[in-house]
């Protein structure tokens, strides 16, 4: 066979696999989330994916690409075998249809799988349920006791009622979680005396891990309009919103939240960090710590043994303070799919997840007894809660259809008791008020989000209104959500239609001339009929010129500017494409200097070090919301460099504000906000403003000349500024949070 025909029939089949990795990748997706909803499936991907499960990806390359590869050689067999003549001239036809098919087979099966038709219905009505019934925390008088108790709360991945036996109001034959089933029974749990668990409710916009804590944590369901919601894009996480974190750090809590996974994943060091000031102890800190080693990893990053035992010694440490502490927990051996096998795991069931959900059942009420045995118990209560129902599609194939699946619940050592032995119909929205009554707090009106004090007597939304009418409101659009997250309807508008992009390379290999390419042209969706540099020395306008660049053979565009023309340490770039509908888009811009264009904060602070130690700029920093936290050793070393000589603690949040060159060097380290003003020549004054925790856009500025240019997003705000002229020649933030540079 001809070279040519090979190549075509490779370009072929590669066309034609991609439906067949959209087919695999669904019907995989599929099984193994049986209950993902599109609220939960575009929330994550959304979201920031970094900590995500290594296990997740070997399965999607075991179930998904690998199949795909499969049907991808078929398809490449089948055109090199046959003729194109064959099968009267239908070859390319019938390998043509195959990819069609499957393209059809993985959109209508998802379509299917996610209900879309109703989930549009849904989003077409919205719903005032969420409003009408809300009960603002910031407007109820909630009076805690003189002496404050601690709070224990443990997220227990995946957990059910479901796991327990049928004797006990479980799904199976035998008891999966027999030690937590006790542990419940002995305490307290909502239910009657008939000796059956009793659990809550997993309600739309609950039904994965941060919609559990968000929903446990504030009463209210992570609901929103998705399509604006890219929560990793944020500063804050509905930051207008009281939630427990927020609550307890008024009343002087000292607050920890430990994972064995990266907590950034799902969004939920954010929520922490901005409701409630928590301290983060996750997969990255213990690594940092020295608690593992460098290169330790399994399942999400360190199992549920070693984060028990982190916990003992946290609890240790916080017993010794003053401050009453609220330690929150996640687990996660038991995340789907089939959980994690630790060292503890027996082989007890014939399946590999009820070994995991029974040695977790163990290790969790082992903790619970260890807290038990200490002295700071008696002024403690802890709270344990499944996060929401497995995911895991085949685990609960032998359970009947007709069982109603609860999460786990179980209150020990709280600091009041039911009013009426009655089994409660309640949500994990009733969680947020009954954890702080569970502290010997008065709510006034017992209800707080959507949730109701269970200690109370007050009906909870699930028996006021029932589970079908509550879960169909539940599943409309709220406008009332997309206010308190601060979504405006213009943000929705931009953040569903994607701005057109594109790569661009400044080549400055040639002494004679710098070279502007611009490539990887994306989001357009017109002919380009031309695409267009401007270029402004040293932000002078009588010198701006424009060239039309040239389009090459590979569909990208380049042009050559005269080196002598501009100065590399101060030009602005403007790369416009000009559409055939009559757009006109910025596709690119550079501000300053070339030398400064590192997106790496590790080669930028390198490369800040000769600005910072010249006459001729000054280097500006300054802080707005979480950002030192994930300051590496190199990096603070690299500041020192810089001449920042106060301490910065490595996996702390502090304020870092400062104005440093030769003669300079104005700074402020603080976990306080910070401000310092100052004037460096007579063209250059300046007025910064920062803090890592603050809520109010008054207690941010990088002012230069009077002029705030600091960009409204998270993260170490960076400007440097000529000290002749006071032009800023580059300015950079770096979001350590999401991995981010930003620039304009």
């Amino acid at each position: 066979m001809k070279k040519r025909n090979i190549l075509k029939n490779i370009i072929a089949t590669i066309i034609i696999a991609v439906p067949f990795l959209l087919f695999f990748t669904s019907w995989w997706f599929f099984h193994t989330w049986n209950t993902m909803t599109v609220n939960e499936l575009v929330f994550n991907v959304k979201m920031s994916l970094s900590g995500a499960s290594h296990a997740m990806i070997k399965l999607f390359v075991m179930k998904a690409f690998l199949p795909a590869c499969i049907a991808a050689l078929l398809v490449f067999l089948f055109l090199t075998v046959f003729k194109k003549e064959a099968f009267k001239g239908k070859r390319n036809l019938i390998a043509a249809m195959s990819g069609i098919l499957a393209l059809v087979a993985a959109i209508g099966y998802t379509w299917i799988q996610l209900d879309m038709t109703t989930y549009i219905n849904q989003q077409i009505h919205a719903s005032t349920f969420i409003k009408d019934n809300y009960v603002d925390p910031n407007t109820v008088d909630i009076q805690f006791p003189t002496r404050k108790r601690n709070l224990v709360y443990i997220y227990l991945e995946s957990m059910e009622v479901t796991d327990a036996d049928k004797e006990h109001g479980g799904g199976f034959d035998k008891n999966r979680i027999p030690e937590l089933t006790d542990l419940a029974l002995e305490n307290e749990f909502f239910g009657d005396n008939s000796g059956e668990l009793n659990g809550g409710f997993s309600m739309p916009g609950t039904d994965w891990t941060m919609g559990a804590i968000f929903a446990q944590s504030t009463g209210l369901p992570l609901q929103i309009s998705i399509d604006a919601n890219s929560m990793s894009d944020q500063e804050t996480f509905f930051p207008t919103v009281k939630a427990l974190g927020d609550i307890l750090k008024d009343e002087g809590y000292h607050q920890e939240y430990l994972c064995g996974s990266n907590a950034t994943f799902g969004g939920r060091e954010l929520f922490f960090r901005t409701h409630g000031d928590f301290d983060i102890i996750d997969y990255p800190y213990a690594k940092e710590q020295g608690w593992i080693p460098k290169d330790y990893g399994v399942w999400w990053g360190f199992e549920d043994q070693k984060l028990f035992d982190y916990a003992k010694e946290r609890l240790l440490e916080l017993s010794k303070i003053d401050e009453p502490f609220n330690m929150t927990l996640l687990t996660v051996d038991t995340h789907f799919e089939d959980g994690y096998v630790c060292k503890l795991c027996e082989n007890e069931f014939d399946d590999q997840y009820s070994n995991v959900f029974a040695c977790s059942s163990r290790q969790a009420t082992s903790f619970v007894k260890w807290i038990q045995q200490q002295d700071f118990y008696e002024n403690t209560t802890i709270v344990l809660v499944g996060d929401h129902p497995t995911m895991d599609a085949d685990y609960c194939l032998e359970i009947p259809g007709d069982y109603t699946r609860t999460v786990y619940t179980c209150f020990i050592n709280a600091d009041c008791g039911v009013h009426d032995r009655l089994k409660r119909k309640y949500t994990t929205f009733d969680m947020f008020p009954t954890t702080i009554a569970a502290l010997g707090a008065t709510i006034d009106g017992n209800r707080l989000g959507l949730g109701a004090n269970l200690f109370s007597t007050k009906e909870t939304l699930l028996e006021t209104y029932g589970m079908d009418y509550e879960k169909s409101e539940l599943d409309k659009k709220s406008k009332f959500m997309n206010e308190l997250a601060g979504i405006s309807d213009e943000s929705i508008a931009s953040q569903n239609y994607a701005e057109p992009t594109a790569d661009v390379t400044i080549d400055k290999s040639d002494k004679e001339n710098i070279k502007i390419i611009v490539n990887s042209i994306s989001n357009n969706i017109e002919q380009v009929e031309k695409m267009e540099l401007e270029v402004q020395p040293e932000g002078d306008q009588e010198r701006n010129f424009t060239v039309i660049m040239d389009k090459n053979a590979d569909g990208s565009y380049s042009a050559d500017i005269p080196a002598d023309k501009i100065d590399e340490t101060d030009t602005d770039f403007r790369i416009y494409m000009d559409g055939s509908l009559g757009s006109r888009i910025c596709l690119f811009s550079q501000r300053g200097d070339m030398n400064l264009k590192q997106t790496d904060i590790g080669d930028y602070l390198k490369a800040l070090k000769k600005y910072a130690e010249s006459e001729d700029y000054t280097v500006f920093i300054t802080t707005r919301k979480s950002a030192a936290m994930r300051l590496t050793d190199e990096n603070i070393a690299d500041l020192h460099a810089l001449g920042i000589e106060d301490e910065i603690s490595k996996g702390e949040d502090i304020t870092i504000t400062a104005a440093i060159n030769n003669n300079l060097k104005d700074i402020i380290v603080s976990k306080q906000s910070a401000d310092i003003e100052g004037t460096v020549s007579d063209n250059l004054s300046y007025h910064l403003k920062g803090s890592w925790d603050s809520f109010d856009d008054r207690d941010f500025a990088l002012e230069i000349n009077g002029n705030n240019v600091m960009m409204e997003r998270k993260g170490l705000h960076f400007a440097v500024v000529k000290n002749s002229n006071g032009r800023v020649v580059d300015y950079a933030d770096f979001d350590l949070l999401d991995k981010e540079c930003r620039r304009y």
